[in-house]
């Protein structure tokens, strides 16, 4: 009897473990690897709207398109988001006092950290311990395991490689009248100018000085540094080619395949002043950037690597505020190529010459649609002389603003008058990333839509034109566009299938 329940039990533990192992989740048929997020689909993006998929014929519709060759055909094109207005000044500016903001920081981490005061160590110690996120190194060793990770603060001897500084503490605001803040800044500012606010702070009746005193600070240091994978480098592998030592190839092949750049991202205000000899825009040298009344106002002085580094930071910014969980699911900010820019401007009209479709630059009521230089050149007639609020006019069938008109869009396609020829037909693209041995015309960048400065022909959605990447002018500027993840068909499956043949 006692081996019969002995077995019995047996019997019962085998059943048991197989079940167990059954239950582990192995499986020995092709499921996939699902995520486990339930809704990784991201919300729309703020300023943004969606350019639905489609089709268009590409190309000139115009008998004098500048720059064009008069060679169409049609084109298919994903859907992605597009910012409703070019980038305003008061968008800009949030990009430039981020990048000072994030120097003033550093700054205050690194002097402080150094005991720069040389007076009390430890409240030093404190201070830049509260604007840096720090952690632990790996070969650091409790003396009591039981208290675990020391807090920085009460770490004495922090600089001896016990802690290490990994990023900026964003929450730690800045206090301009701190001791801190005022040792941090002062090398940002001009010597002399410096000199003169102090003064006026002494002085609180002095009203040479502008409200926002940004003639004060040296913007020649307002750097930011970025870097990308560059897709033609790894694709063309021009490392590895006769190249003896085949070893760790593909380490070498990601390297090489890295392009970086710092660029000064404060706008270049004298463009004003450039781009037009002889003329009194000195009121907008002046204030055309900082002032608030021209805040809604698009964004100019920008060059094309400026344009990328704000598509890089935007992208940083928004992957900041993402949840972990979604952060893989995010796509990010860049420039339009040219055919998304002309698609996107036509806003689904098939043939139309300007984004609105009309062939004239006038409503029924003798208004003019868009903000460029018409009739023999009287610039008020259209309601601005120079450049007008980012939302002027009206939307096209797309809900995008300003398309043609205001300022000129930087694209991010390389210009060459016979790309038409070479490019694809679905999501067509001509890019060259030129360094700066390149030879200038390499430098050349695809320029849409036309500027306040120009006459009507180019305006035209087919219209053309270039300007070098490292230039910046008081017509140009840009909008961003953003890839969305997964593309829907408009077609059912029942009209997809071809009906029976009886």
């Amino acid at each position: 009897m006692m081996k019969k329940i002995i077995y019995f039990l047996s019997l019962i533990l085998v059943v048991c473990l197989f079940s167990s192992c059954g239950s582990s989740g192995i499986n020995s048929e092709l499921t996939g690897s699902k995520t486990t997020i339930k809704d990784w689909r991201i919300p729309s993006p703020a300023g943004m709207v969606r350019v639905p998929e489609g089709s268009f014929v590409m190309g000139a519709n115009g008998e004098n398109t500048p720059y064009s060759s008069g060679k169409k055909r049609t084109i298919t094109m994903s859907s992605f988001w597009m910012d409703q207005t070019e980038i305003t000044n008061d968008e800009y500016r949030q990009f430039v006092h981020w990048v000072r903001d994030s120097i003033i920081r550093k700054n205050i981490i690194t002097s402080f950290a150094d005991d720069y005061t040389g007076d009390d160590t430890e409240e030093a110690e404190e201070i830049a311990f509260s604007y840096g996120l720090w952690r632990v190194s790996r070969d650091w060793e409790p003396m009591d395991p039981s208290e675990g990770e020391p807090n920085p603060k009460d770490v004495q001897d922090w600089r001896d490689d016990k802690l290490e500084y990994v990023g900026i503490n964003w929450s730690k605001n800045l206090d301009p009248n701190s001791e801190e803040y005022k040792l941090a800044v002062k090398n940002l500012y001009m010597d002399d100018d410096y000199q003169m606010t102090l003064d006026r702070d002494k002085n609180p009746g002095d009203r040479r000085f502008p409200h926002f005193q940004h003639k004060k600070m040296d913007v020649t240091k307002l750097d930011y540094s970025f870097s990308w994978i560059n897709p033609d480098l790894l694709l063309s592998k021009t490392e590895l080619r006769g190249s003896k030592d085949k070893t760790d190839k593909w380490n070498r092949v990601e390297i090489s395949s890295m392009n970086a750049l710092t660029v000064p991202v404060y706008p270049d205000t004298l463009t004003w002043l450039k781009d037009f000899t002889y003329t009194f825009n000195d009121p907008l040298f002046d204030r055309y950037f900082w002032h608030p009344a021209y805040g809604d106002y698009p964004v100019v002085g920008v060059s094309w690597s400026q344009a990328q580094a704000f598509c890089d930071w935007r992208t940083a910014l928004k992957l900041s505020g993402t949840s972990p969980e979604l952060r893989v699911f995010e796509t990010a900010y860049r420039l339009p190529t040219e055919a998304e820019w002309e698609y996107a401007a036509r806003g689904g009209r098939e043939q139309a010459i300007y984004p609105w479709g009309s062939p004239y630059s006038r409503n029924s009521k003798g208004c003019f649609l868009a903000n460029f230089k018409p009739l023999r050149g009287n610039y008020w007639a259209d309601g601005y002389i120079y450049t007008g609020r980012a939302d002027s006019y009206w939307k096209n069938d797309f809900g995008l603003y300003c398309m043609s008109g205001n300022v000129a869009e930087w694209t991010a396609s390389s210009f060459n008058p016979l790309s038409d020829v070479v490019i694809g037909e679905i999501n067509p693209d001509y890019q060259y990333n030129a360094n700066n041995n390149d030879a200038p015309t390499a430098k050349r960048k695809v320029v849409k839509g036309g500027s306040w400065k120009d006459i009507a022909a180019f305006l035209e959605v087919g219209a053309r034109d270039y300007e070098y990447q490292d230039s910046a002018r008081c017509y140009i500027g840009f909008r961003c566009v953003k890839e969305i993840g997964t593309p829907k068909s408009n077609i059912t499956f029942e009209e997809q299938t071809s009906p029976s043949i009886k």
